[in-house]
């Protein structure tokens, strides 16, 4: 019988597989974790695999566009759209090393305050997130060990934090990243 396959992201999937194992590891402490929704925070999955990294992107809407509800004039509907725009393309907002060979594949955005016709399902909701999945094809993951982000900084200027974490062959590591810095490192 084939295995069936998990309804969760790759990046989901194997978050939740180390979120499990850290759990059962003798003698190991609990991470301090900042609350969930701190607006100009951001927080960044990254999963590394043989010939690909995938990444998702959690981010309250605020760190956006500067508001957590449905957007109300023309011009904000039109800063939504070209934020949604941008989130579908990563390439232009995660700076890889050259020598990884990375090519972008598929993007997949959730942002339900900010599709069009959200205004009457998502107009009551207290706050809003907007989750980005991205992978990118690798001819070399081994090369990722770090990840310019000003592309994304420069995007959405209300973020002002990174917190990552990334699941690598390696091992764990967790990465943070403050205005001005544009390097997200990890590793060695």
């Amino acid at each position: 019988m084939p295995p069936r396959s998990s309804p969760l992201s790759p990046v989901r999937r194997t978050a939740a597989a180390l979120a499990l194992i850290g759990g059962l590891v003798p003698g190991a402490a609990p991470q301090a974790a900042e609350p969930a929704h701190v607006h100009g925070l951001v927080r960044l999955e990254l999963v590394i695999e043989p010939r690909q990294l995938s990444l998702r992107l959690e981010a309250p809407q605020d760190s956006l566009l500067g508001h957590e509800r449905v957007p109300r004039s023309a011009a904000e509907r039109q800063a939504a759209a070209a934020a949604l725009q941008r989130l579908a393309a990563p390439a232009a907002l995660v700076g890889l090393p050259a020598g990884a060979g990375c090519r972008p594949g598929p993007a997949q955005v959730d942002a339900p305050k900010l599709q069009p016709g959200a205004a009457a399902a998502t107009a009551g909701d207290g706050h809003a997130e907007v989750v980005a999945d991205w992978r990118f094809d690798c001819a070399d993951t081994a090369a990722l060990r770090q990840l310019d982000l000003g592309g994304l900084l420069d995007a959405f200027p209300r973020i002002q934090r990174v917190q990552a974490e990334v699941a690598a062959p390696a091992g764990q590591h967790q990465a943070r990243l403050q205005r001005p810095q544009r390097q997200l490192r990890w590793g060695r």
